[in-house]
């Protein structure tokens, strides 16, 4: 039996901060080429070990379907076939994890990192807080 990563009771504070939701969780990023198996592999963990599977293109894609003016936003960007700035993507993780931190074990982030340098801002911005 696992614990989440943000637990809850009646007498703590019900006002965690966000910062404090995502200290200690389990972050794993799954690498590999398109078809290579990482939704797949995913699934299985998921269901296994509770993890939360977040992939960055399925984040991406939501919030364009939403017709949000960020949606909107996004969608002139990718249209255009430019990439969606490092900490537009980095918020967008931040801010499902955060939202999935008191039913997760863990975290699966599919589609991300995809350069070192990436992997760099997301320890300073997300794994940091």
């Amino acid at each position: 039996m696992g614990v989440n990563c943000s637990s809850s009771s009646s007498t703590k504070v019900q006002s965690i901060a966000t910062t404090d939701k995502l200290k200690g969780c389990k972050i794993i990023f799954v690498v590999g080429g398109p078809g290579s198996g990482k939704g797949t592999q995913c699934e299985q963990v998921v269901q296994k070990y509770g993890y939360t599977h977040l992939s960055t293109g399925d984040l991406l894609r939501a919030e364009v379907s939403s017709g949000s003016d960020k949606g909107k936003s996004l969608h002139a960007i990718m249209e255009k076939g430019e990439l969606v700035p490092l900490d537009t993507v980095l918020e967008m993780l931040r801010d499902a994890m955060i939202a999935k931190a008191d039913v997760s074990k863990g975290f699966l982030i599919d589609g991300y990192p995809r350069e070192v340098k990436q992997g760099e801002e997301f320890e300073k911005k997300v794994e940091g807080l």
